[in-house]
């Protein structure tokens, strides 16, 4: 299905799409690419008038922002320990009662029939520790972070020319500000960044292996030359406002030279 200049699904589309003979919609919570949160409740009441299991991937989302799979009509859930801060190779799958699925592996029947083999307890166990204290510290987490996103995408916007904000201005994850810088590729960003020690990224986590422009950017209507040129910055519990303020003092700088040495920058650029 198409998306939005955003990155939201269209529900007149999901709508005339879903029938009888679908066996599966399957939506993300919230991007973790540009942030944008999915318009998921609506969602779930399409699926739900059509009697359609609605599974939502929810490991952007989960720890961040609050999550209610009966308020929703989620069937399946996924979700993942490190974006939780929690150990990595451990994931967690949510499933309503009454509903079957195929095992995803066949043998002993551990993971309650759903994924034989012996079980990551030690990550288990530290999944639900990371879980529990995401979900405390989750509304105190959210102000610090959106306190720190909204002055850093605002400082970046206002004192660098031609960039712009991809993904929704407010309905966006409150660690991510997505970024992207004309005339540039973002490779070279994260580059003069990382000299000044700051980590960065120029797409997600999943795709960091190829020199393919994102799919994401691509389908909310950036050309390759648009999506090369992003900038990915994602917050944490520890970043602090002297984080941003040397993350906007400090870029313009990098973006004017990198802008001077571009053969696609304008004249007055150089």
């Amino acid at each position: 299905m198409g998306v939005d200049e955003y990155g939201f699904i269209d529900l007149e589309e999901l709508k005339k799409a879903v029938s009888k003979e679908t066996a599966l919609v399957s939506v993300m919570y919230a991007n973790n690419e540009i942030g944008t949160i999915q318009p998921v409740r609506e969602v779930g009441e399409i699926t739900g008038d059509a009697g359609v299991p609605f599974h939502c991937d929810a490991t952007a989302a989960v720890g961040k922002i609050p999550v209610d799979v009966a308020g929703d009509k989620i069937d399946l859930l996924t979700i993942s320990s490190n974006d939780m801060y929690g150990p990595k190779g451990v994931g967690a799958l949510y499933m309503r009662d009454g509903l079957r699925t195929e095992p995803v592996i066949h043998g002993g029947g551990q993971e309650r029939g759903i994924r034989s083999g012996s079980e990551n307890l030690p990550g288990i166990v530290g999944m639900g520790a990371a879980a529990e204290l995401a979900g405390k510290e989750m509304e105190k987490r959210a102000a610090h972070l959106i306190s720190l996103r909204d002055p850093l995408i605002k400082g970046i916007l206002d004192s660098i020319p031609d960039s712009y904000l991809n993904g929704h201005p407010k309905k966006r994850l409150p660690n991510n500000a997505h970024i992207r810088f004309s005339y540039i590729e973002g490779e070279s960003i994260i580059l003069s960044l990382d000299i000044i020690g700051v980590s960065a990224a120029s797409g997600s986590a999943c795709t960091s292996k190829t020199l393919e422009p994102s799919k994401c950017l691509t389908s909310i209507g950036l050309s390759h030359e648009e999506a090369h040129g992003s900038l990915q910055m994602t917050l944490g519990p520890s970043n602090t406002m002297e984080d941003v303020k040397y993350m906007v003092d400090n870029l313009p700088a990098i973006i004017k030279r990198l802008r001077a040495m571009s053969p696609l920058a304008p004249r007055e650029e150089n």
